[in-house]
């Protein structure tokens, strides 16, 4: 039955598609021009300014900025001859002059040409929604990931990512990222729409996305419109880069930590290409000889797309593996492991023969985690296989231009645990089809005012169809493009449920479930406002204030004494705080200062929470409550060296007290002076207490050589924690013991790159 319901929907879904393609969009008898702009290689340039003027005058008749596709269209109202210029900072600039006839549709395929020299301004700086800057929206460039020190010679968004203000890790193990007060499952992270659950490492040192295969990623930490749904805090969306269509380039580096291989090049020259990355860790291997702790990790990950361009179509179809298995801690005989298998294609079609552009997505992705003992005592495995299949598209109705979409999904949830679970039945199997809508347009009331508003909804057996509403406002208060000043609420839902024991930092273990078919669905409402400004032609600064609220978020209920079986209950949670940036950069010198202050507040009914305190509602941080964050970033050139240090300072985070040590006396089933009990350690108030500050040094130093005219190799020393700072981890309240972050690592890299 749930198969034949998956294939009817699919079937509506590709119907869909045709009527859409075929049946001619409203007000047709105007003109319509669609472009699509790349470098030489082939690499859309997203963000790239396409300007049209009239004939003749210097007045502006339409314009548009490219999305991650490198496209974007214009409706002109009047036949008549034009002048189409396109921009992009780094690339000299491409102006044409084209002639329009009423109800034409023109595609024009633009490959600019990258400059060398000065750069002067920007021509056109939109609120293009994924800018750098942009309300809750942090726009990450591989360049970016280049300047924080990662142990290798490739930069990494894992690396990146804890620098971002907002975004938390409990420590430099483990794979979890906390943003803005929302907890791990919160988040949804996209690669070409493919949803992966957990594609961070083991070591917290590396993702599955070094920096030579990502174009772009955007970090939404609040405010998304309603074209993202299946998340309540953020979504961290991955663009990938095209395969070189030109060029056959391959590199291969090694470091005491990592190894990795990469190719791209061109199956057909200008039509198709292939990228591949491979990597894999040898920490297991090199810890304890450059460091003085032995780590008990491995992982790899194996990233494949292959790219198809045509006249009319792109298509991108992607692969990605990830394996990860280790310890967190080495006081405890728990092994920790998860893995993904992800594929999907993504086919953008702009063809003046289709009524209206569309992108249609369609993957498959499985997710699981396991937690072991080498003496079997512990054997927990839980796994989430998701199928989808995705349409957008972009019209205008009543000369307004609207992006829709439908996407359906279908959930497969297992687990098997062992007694510690028993809310959760053995070997549980759960399907889980879902439906999702949005609609989404921008209109500027004003020459300085943008308002996005959009709608979503989901639903599936379990539950009715949710409504989202979402606004994004814009303003320019000077009245020019220097400074913004911008809003977002909205409401959100998500139906995937993952549990984990948070009173335990030594496990990651997830139980992952449909949230509505045990509890209501999570929810939560995001309001944020955000200040930027553009000081001269160097210095950018960010200003965001943020309050959040998220409801039936699920908690591990708690008891005074330490107890072995979980049990879970539900909470509802506020998070507020204020995050800032400022960057400053030139030819050879890139400076960043992020800090964050925050709060986040736990709160259940007493009962429901199993808290032992005299309150009918207990209220507590969890322990991803930081509330001061700093973060710096400088990257020099120095003649042929380039030097990146980065500097992190973190308040304590809470932790629970151990309150004393008794022995539990069966009174009536014993004699006590034979048998003295059980011994059991016995909690202070939850969370009542904080870890020290936290504070870390990374450096790094490279060159590159030129070995030939088609080899070059690049070496890099660095270290990361330079003063040795004894960083507390967690402490471990099974074994009574403090657990401490990574110690000094010192590394020596070198990779070897065909040009």
């Amino acid at each position: 039955m749930f198969f034949i319901k998956k294939t009817s929907l699919c079937s509506a879904l590709m119907l869909l598609l045709g009527v859409f393609l075929v049946v001619p969009a409203m007000g047709q008898s105007r003109s319509t021009l669609r472009v699509i702009v790349t470098d030489e290689a082939g690499d859309a340039l997203t963000g790239a300014n396409v300007l049209v003027y009239d004939d003749g005058y210097n007045d502006i008749e339409q314009f548009c900025v490219t999305n991650f596709d490198g496209f974007c269209q214009v409706i002109i109202r009047e036949q008549d001859w034009y002048r189409l210029k396109v921009s992009f900072i780094g690339f000299q600039n491409f102006e044409e002059r084209i002639f329009l006839e009423e109800g034409d549709v023109v595609v024009k395929r633009i490959e600019l040409i990258e400059q060398v020299g000065e750069l002067g301004e920007v021509l056109v700086e939109e609120e293009r929604g994924y800018t750098t800057g942009s309300l809750g929206i942090t726009r990450v460039e591989a360049e970016d990931l280049s300047r924080v020190p990662s142990l290798s010679l490739d930069g990494d968004l894992m690396a990146y990512i804890k620098t971002v203000p907002g975004v938390i890790s409990l420590g430099d193990q483990g794979g979890d990222l906390y943003i803005r007060g929302g907890s791990p499952i919160q988040n949804l992270v996209l690669v070409d729409n493919i949803p992966i659950i957990k594609p961070f490492h083991i070591s917290n040192l590396f993702s599955a996305f070094p920096e030579q295969v990502v174009s772009n990623i955007d970090i939404l930490a609040g405010g998304f419109d309603a074209s993202y749904m299946s998340s309540t805090s953020a979504v961290i969306d991955v663009n990938l880069k095209t395969g070189d269509l030109v060029n056959h380039k391959a590199s291969g580096s090694f470091s005491p930590y990592i190894s990795s291989l990469f190719y791209e090049g061109p199956i057909q020259e200008k039509k198709s290409s292939m990228l591949v990355s491979g990597r894999v860790s040898t920490i297991k291997t090199f810890s304890g000889h450059l460091s003085p702790e032995k780590k008990d990790v491995e992982f790899y990950d194996v990233l494949a797309r292959y790219s198809l361009h045509r006249d009319g179509f792109i298509c991108n179809f992607t692969a990605i593996l990830t394996d990860d298995r280790g310890k967190i801690s080495d006081l405890r005989d728990s092994y920790l492991g998860w893995s993904n298998a992800s594929f999907g294609g993504r086919c953008f079609g702009f063809d003046e023969y289709y009524a209206r552009p569309f992108e249609i997505s369609i993957g498959t992705t499985s997710f699981q985690n396991s937690e072991r003992s080498t003496d079997g005592s512990t054997n927990n495995k839980s796994e989430v296989k998701q199928a989808f299949m995705r349409l957008d598209f972009e019209d205008y109705w009543f000369n307004q231009k609207f992006d829709y979409g439908i996407n359906i999904l279908a959930h497969t949830y297992r687990a098997r645990v062992d007694s510690r679970f028993t809310f959760v039945d053995e070997a549980r199997t759960d399907r889980f089809p879902m439906f999702q809508i949005y609609l989404r347009t921008t209109f500027d009331p004003t020459s300085n005012i943008r308002i996005t508003p959009s709608l979503g909804t989901q639903s599936t057996i379990h539950f009715g169809p949710t409504l989202e509403p979402r606004l994004r406002v814009v303003t320019k208060p000077f009245g020019n493009n220097r400074s913004e000043l911008s809003l977002a609420v909205g409401k959100y839902h998500q139906a995937l449920d993952g549990f984990s024991d948070q009173r335990d930092a030594g496990t990651t273990f997830t139980i992952y479930r449909p949230n509505a078919a045990f509890a209501p669905l999570f929810s939560s409402i995001h309001r944020i406002v955000g200040l930027k400004n553009k000081i001269g032609s160097r210095i950018k600064t960010n200003v965001e204030a943020y309050y959040m609220t998220h409801n039936n978020v699920p908690v591990a209920k708690w008891t005074n004494i330490a107890q072995t079986f979980v049990l879970p209950a539900q909470a509802n949670s506020r998070s507020y705080g204020v995050n800032t940036r400022v960057e400053y950069e030139t030819r050879s010198l890139y400076l960043y200062l992020g800090y964050s202050w925050s709060k986040v507040r736990y709160k259940a009914a007493t009962d429901d929470l199993g808290a032992w305190l005299d309150t009918p509602i207990f209220e507590y941080s969890p322990p991803h409550d930081q509330r001061h964050q700093l973060s710096t970033i400088a990257s020099v050139d120095i003649g042929e060296f380039t030097v990146n240090i980065t500097w992190e300072l973190g308040s304590g985070r809470p932790f629970t007290k151990v309150f004393g040590f008794d022995f539990a006396i069966d009174v009536i089933n014993t004699d006590p002076i034979e048998e003295p009990g059980v011994a059991r350690t016995l909690f202070s108030e939850p969370y009542g207490s904080r870890l020290p500050y936290y504070h870390r040094l990374d450096a790094s130093i490279e060159r590159g050589f030129r070995i030939s005219n088609d080899f070059s190799l690049e070496a890099q020393i660095g270290c990361l924690n330079v003063y040795d700072r004894n960083n507390v981890f967690y402490l471990d309240l099974n074994v009574l013991e403090r657990v401490d972050q990574s110690p000094i690592l010192p590394y020596a890299a070198i990779k070897i790159s065909k040009l």
